[in-house]
């Protein structure tokens, strides 16, 4: 397991079923700043499966899938992802991963529905004290004696929303807005002259999707100040979160280009407000 905020959870959880190796940890190690050298990842060949988070929403960490390490693991060792904040912004390598897991609330559609997408060589090997509805294959092969009530509303709201997604080009459609988006934010923060600054100091691993930044090294009255101006046009809910405080912009499927260009305007006219010394 490669462990970061969401990955952290998980640990705690899969630690009360069987001992858990963290490959490499980036919390500890490094803040989250840069991912920990492949070289030095902790491997465990005999391991059953490997985990990890593919966009960490939190500190704003998202892997590049063509630069992981995949080397690295047996070539029987089942990969598994939660894509929970970035499914549907790039092309999955299903080569590589045996079980994706996802909440369809940030791409997909409404919270409430989570979607799992499982290799089918992986059906049959539950543990006798497998919870019911932890047991993919008996859900398999009972679908009209569930044990129970699915959440019918949001996976209708999530089925309609896909097939939109579809209808307005599909995958490739949203991965181009995906890195519009992206693009313009991080060039806007990059040439900010520190006004505005990410702790995240390998560019490889910034998220398209998740963007924190602080204003004037962390100056939380100034970040207080930019969130107040930031309501007042209409820009809500972009408080970063607790355990890694400042501003988070969140850039899921739904937020228009045209979005994203009024926030760059906004951050820049506070910029300029807030300190004469930018050169924008």
């Amino acid at each position: 397991m490669v462990t970061g905020m969401w990955s952290n959870q998980n640990f705690d959880e899969i630690s009360k079923h069987c001992k858990v190796n963290v490959v490499a940890n980036n919390i500890t190690d490094n803040d989250c700043t840069r991912m920990v050298p492949h070289d030095q990842w902790k491997v465990d060949k005999d391991a059953s499966f490997f985990c990890y988070c593919g966009n960490e929403t939190v500190n704003g960490f998202e892997f590049d899938d063509e630069k992981f390490p995949w080397h690295l693991f047996p070539k029987d060792m089942p990969i598994i992802c939660d894509m929970s904040s970035n499914i549907g912004t790039k092309p999955v390598r299903w080569d590589k991963l045996a079980m994706v897991y996802m909440g369809a609330q940030k791409n997909l559609g409404a919270a409430g529905c989570t979607v799992m997408i499982i290799r089918e060589d992986l059906f049959g090997h539950a543990e006798p004290d497998c919870p019911i509805l932890c047991d993919w294959t008996l859900h398999e092969n009972s679908p009209d004696t569930y044990y129970n009530t699915p959440a019918i509303f949001p996976m209708y709201v999530t089925g309609l929303n896909m097939s939109y997604m579809n209808e307005m080009g599909g995958l490739e459609h949203y991965e181009k807005l995906a890195d519009t988006r992206s693009k313009l934010l991080w060039n806007l923060i990059d040439t900010s002259n520190g006004f505005y600054k990410s702790k995240i100091t390998d560019k490889a691993y910034r998220s398209r999707v998740n963007v924190i930044v602080r204003i004037q090294g962390g100056n939380k009255d100034l970040e207080k100040q930019f969130v107040k101006e930031a309501g007042a046009a209409g820009i809500v809910q972009i408080v970063g979160h607790t355990f890694n405080p400042g501003i988070r912009i969140s850039m899921y499927n739904t937020m228009a280009v045209a979005g994203v260009e009024y926030l760059c305007e906004f951050m820049i006219h506070f910029m300029k407000t807030h300190n004469s010394r930018s050169k924008l």
